[in-house]
């Protein structure tokens, strides 16, 4: 039982972190229904889309053989298994096809295939019929049980959800005269997606691992609940910091040990992609009235961006340099957090400080720098970048002196 959940939840996590990194769809698609083939140990899967104006189904993902000709074939909601999934919008499950009226054989005499048995789910997003996943023959002669169903129907959630969203990212693009709210809406909507999906998922695994009575499960899937949670709470800070006014909660920070901390979190991270984190820390940067925790998070996410940035570009002896110094005759703290990356052109960096501009696609929501922007302006100090492509980016916090009580 451990290694059927270990391998439920691996899977799992495997697809929910395609669906955070990827922008190519259709191979997001393979990969969803290639695990589901592998997890509930079947011969061959198939994605169904829904095509509204035939009012019928046709393969878009087959894992599998079967023939071009099998795989032109188009499903009439009214005929086959994958037919009843889609019209009733309920998992089917067929563990004796030869016995089931149903079965739409025209795909299997084109193809060569003999169908023993089978799962079809729907695909539903906004009470819309998106389509139908099926897996067939399960190997071993064995039957297929609730757990598969539960399996594919999760699958069948990612699926649809990834579709749904690359239609709304088409749509969005298309739609050049868009306002700016308009596309920030959508940007939102579409990162709030990819994080409800996983949550959803998760809650699912949860609910079967209760009812099944099976902890590890539950123990395996609660991290990604709990980091999809996390993701939501900071993106509702992050929201509210942007819109309100707010006074910094000030107290006694050692900026030099802080950023230390923030070093140390990031290495583990930058050490896996060879990146080097150098620290320039000025010895007599005394105790300043800041807020540590806005002031934390804002460094921590320069410093994460800077690794993004080299971790993506692919370079070797990349490098992110956080220095530190007191300027005595502006009494200005300053804070550089500089790399040797790939850098941005100036149109980027013409609108990189703005509310929902972002350079990630659906992985990010634009609002991580405009947060650390208002974050040190609030603390009546400024944040500026240089930045040439090729050359690597600069971002330098200047902050007033504000000696600690």
């Amino acid at each position: 039982m451990r290694d059927t959940s270990q391998r439920i939840v691996d899977a799992f996590a495997r697809v929910v972190q395609a669906i955070q990194d990827v922008t190519d769809v259709p191979h997001l698609l393979q990969t969803i229904m290639t695990e589901s083939k592998v997890l509930l140990d079947a011969e061959t899967s198939s994605l169904f889309l829904y095509d509204s104006e035939r009012n019928d189904l046709y393969f878009d993902v087959v894992v599998g053989s079967i023939t071009e000709e099998a795989k032109s074939i188009r499903v009439p909601l009214d005929k086959g298994i994958v037919g009843a999934a889609a019209t009733e919008r309920k998992t089917q499950v067929v563990n004796d096809i030869a016995a089931d009226t149903r079965h739409f054989q025209k795909v299997d005499k084109s193809s060569g295939f003999v169908t023993r048995n089978l799962v079809a789910c729907p695909m539903i997003r906004n009470d819309r019929l998106i389509g139908v996943l099926e897996v067939l023959n399960h190997r071993g002669d064995h039957d297929f049980d609730e757990m598969d169903s539960t399996v594919l129907e999760i699958m069948a959630e990612h699926a649809a959800a990834a579709i749904e969203n690359a239609r709304l990212i088409q749509a969005n693009m298309q739609a050049e005269r868009l306002a700016a709210l308009g596309t920030a809406t959508a940007s939102l909507a579409h990162y709030i997606k990819n994080i409800l999906t996983p949550l959803k998922g998760s809650s699912t695994l949860i609910d079967l691992g209760l009812k099944t009575n099976n902890s590890e499960i539950i123990e395996q899937t609660w991290p990604i609940m709990k980091r999809a949670t996390t993701k939501i709470s900071k993106l509702v800070q992050d929201m509210l910091t942007v819109s309100r006014e707010r006074e910094p909660e000030r107290e006694a920070v050692d900026l030099g040990e802080m950023i230390e901390e923030i070093v140390k979190d990031s290495q583990e991270r930058a050490a896996a992609s060879g990146i080097e984190l150098p620290l320039e820390l000025d010895p007599d940067l005394p105790l300043a009235s800041l807020d540590p925790s806005r002031l934390h998070d804002s460094i921590l996410n320069l410093v994460g961006n800077a690794i993004e940035a080299l971790q993506e570009s692919g370079m070797q002896e990349g490098w992110v340099r956080v220095r530190t110094s007191f300027d005595k005759e502006k009494n200005v703290i300053v804070v550089e957090v500089e790399d040797n990356g790939p850098g941005m052109p100036p149109h980027v960096c013409k609108r990189i400080f703005e509310p929902f501009y972002s350079t990630k696609g659906s992985r990010g929501t634009g609002l991580g720098l405009a947060v650390v922007e208002k974050t040190i302006e609030e603390h009546g100090g400024k944040l500026t970048l240089e930045s040439e492509v090729g050359k690597g980016t600069k971002f330098t916090i200047e902050l007033p002196f504000v000696p600690a009580a």
